[in-house]
């Protein structure tokens, strides 16, 4: 049995839902049956970093010096009040074991793209008595560049890792951004292998692992500059130039300009709290300028598919299934606050 310590590291990092999404996960996985899970999550954390060190130090340490206070329970992360209260949540994602009937998955008729792209050497096929499992985001995804790290996805070429692995030997690393990106649009009905066109505005490490998991999906690029410019890559001989797209994505902010309003579906990186019912809520995220937690939750899915339990790959929940859970989760934390 491994003892997992998961932790999301990067300034700011009050905002991230990925602690709780992690739990889900794992509760899920615990309820099937003869599932032969062999981990259990030990802590969640919530790491302030600016550099990468300071987020690997706490793999080793396993300890924060000052709790983050998380947005979603208004407490110190990693408290009693806050522990009580995801655990409060899970009592009720525990039941859930249908997706809400207006998520439609239309994936079902395309030829979904594989993942990993790339794969240097094969993950263990079982978990060592300790693991520890990182998320990285802002500033962090670009720092990365050891070739002590075993690399999935290309991500130290393309300078973005948002994904680690310790397995009790050695540190794994990928970027799932662009991966998560390629399977909401498969999840809306958008066939990435045969060619679909993503206008992607933005050049920093969210956009290039976007730009690489696209293209190398069979999909083309419309690059639109924002306040950084996606520079050459191994995308650059399938960026087109088209005033039609199957999919927006701005990573800069939440503008769309003028002229790209109404031309196709819209992903947005971003995710902000929301207010309602669950099925309110649910509701909301379906208006067509998606919201973040579309691309976090098949983001967060690539995370154990690929590089945490690939081994469980078939059991994993989907991302109707995962979303329904959230938002009940998400629920329940905001009539505490």
């Amino acid at each position: 049995m491994a003892d997992v310590y998961y932790g999301v590291a990067g300034k700011p990092v009050s905002h991230s839902i990925s602690p709780l999404l992690t739990s889900i996960v794992a509760q899920h996985l615990e309820q099937q049956e003869a599932s032969g899970i062999k981990f259990e999550i030990k802590s969640l954390n919530l790491i302030e970093a600016d550099s990468i060190q300071d987020a690997l130090a706490w793999g080793y340490a396993k300890t924060i010096p000052e709790p983050v206070n998380w947005n979603y329970t208004n407490s110190p992360f990693g408290k009693f009040r806050n522990r009580a209260l995801i655990q409060k949540a899970l009592e009720i994602t525990e039941s859930i074991k249908e997706e809400n009937k207006n998520f439609i998955d239309r994936s079902n008729t395309i030829n979904r793209a594989k993942f990993p792209l790339d794969k240097p050497s094969k993950l263990p096929g079982k978990p060592f008595s300790e693991e520890i499992w990182i998320n990285l985001t802002t500033p962090l995804k670009h720092q990365l560049t050891s070739q002590a790290v075993m690399d999935f996805n290309a991500s130290s070429k393309i300078e973005s890792v948002n994904v680690l692995r310790w397995d009790g030997h050695g540190w794994w690393s990928s970027n799932v951004d662009g991966c998560g990106v390629v399977r909401c649009a498969e999840y809306f009905g958008i066939d990435v292998k045969s060619g679909a066109v993503l206008c992607l505005i933005g050049g920093g490490s969210a956009a290039r692992s976007t730009a690489y998991a696209w293209t190398k999906s069979g999909g083309k690029i419309n690059s639109i500059n924002g306040r950084r410019e996606l520079k050459d890559g191994p995308w650059s001989e399938s960026i087109v130039e088209s005033k039609e797209f199957d999919l927006l994505v701005n990573f800069d902010n939440n503008e769309i300009p003028d002229e790209l309003l109404g031309k196709g579906l819209v992903l947005s990186p971003n995710y902000k709290l929301m207010d309602g019912d669950a099925e309110e809520r649910c509701i909301e995220l379906l208006n067509q300028h998606y919201d973040g937690r579309w691309m976090l939750v098949a983001q967060h899915l690539e995370c154990w598919r690929q590089l945490w339990t690939p081994q469980h790959i078939d059991i994993l929940p989907s991302i109707s299934l995962l979303m329904t859970k959230l938002v009940h989760a998400e629920t329940v934390l905001a009539s505490y606050t």
